[in-house]
């Protein structure tokens, strides 16, 4: 099948230091140049900048690559492999944090003089993901989780479960197979949300082809959302691939959580348990913990 493009790929750093080479050979100096912003769902902190005098401070998921050389590390961010430069105070911080760990950072983007396309990317705040020290023992059996029903907010206790590389607050509505993580309602089975934890390195268009696969073999239809067609609690998504035939709904999601990128199978039949199935989902998968495999 055709595999299309991931659209917005962040291009690898380049260097600011004539002559310079990383410590790899692969790589040039210290200065992290880059295309694009290391997430496409980056904002501004609140209150912005003023114009033209300050960097813009973003915050970025990913897992940590390592370091390319005494200046600058590599974090993979939504399948991309990214430079940042390191900025002041913050090695400090990378000292806890080894390769494939999930991490969350903020970090400042600047335009580089003489060249509109390209961004230099330095970490300010640097952190191992929530999860990533800790195992899912030491995680709470149960959360209280938002969720909105019939266009009313509520919060509704949900109850830990294990799956490959995370755990999940799971509705009383729903069980959780750990062995094919698989999450289904109690009442009709076949509404259910399978989940992938996506390894370190994996390819966009491999992935987006098995997406478009999966939702073209039940519903004999694809396509894809972006932006305000993409309901409230995916948004964020990398990918997001929707098909709808009488009788049955499949979505193909891709998106990072708490540091790690996963990729989700929503499969609604159209029948009674549809009303509150996406929704309850949609929270349960938000409230992934990344933890050690």
């Amino acid at each position: 099948m055709l595999a299309l493009m991931l659209a917005s790929a962040a291009a690898l750093a380049a260097c600011a230091d004539d002559g310079g080479k990383a410590a790899d050979g692969g790589r040039q100096d210290e200065t992290a140049r880059n295309e694009a912003p290391a997430q496409d769902d980056s904002r501004p902190e609140d209150g912005g900048t003023d114009e033209g005098a300050q960097p813009v401070t973003k915050e970025g998921y990913g897992v940590f690559v390592g370091w390319i050389d005494a200046h600058s590390v590599e974090i993979e961010v939504g399948g991309t492999p990214i430079a940042f430069r390191i900025g002041e105070g913050a090695s400090a911080a990378l000292e806890g944090i080894d390769s494939n760990d999930p991490v969350r950072f903020r970090y400042t983007e600047e335009p580089v003089e003489g060249d509109d396309t390209l961004k230099l990317l330095t970490i300010t705040e640097i952190a191992r993901a929530e999860g990533a020290e800790a195992g899912a023992g030491d995680l709470p059996e149960t959360k209280e989780l938002e969720v909105e029903l019939e266009g009313t907010k509520e919060t509704r206790t949900a109850s830990k479960a294990v799956g490959s590389g995370y755990a999940i607050y799971v509705f009383p509505q729903f069980a959780f197979d750990p062995e094919t993580n698989r999450m289904s309602m109690n009442v009709d089975p076949e509404y259910y949300v399978e989940i992938a934890r996506l390894p370190a390195g994996w390819n966009p268009d491999e992935v987006r082809a098995e997406g478009e696969a999966w939702v073209k073999e039940g519903t004999g239809t694809v396509e894809e959302w972006t932006d305000d067609r993409i309901y409230e609690p995916m948004r964020g998504a990398s990918l997001y691939l929707h098909g709808q035939k009488t009788g049955l709904t499949r979505t193909f999601v891709v998106k990072t959580i708490d540091g790690a990128d996963y990729a989700l199978k929503f499969n609604q039949p159209q029948r009674e348990a549809s009303e509150g199935f996406l929704p309850l989902a949609f929270a349960s998968v938000n409230s992934i913990v990344t933890i050690g495999e």
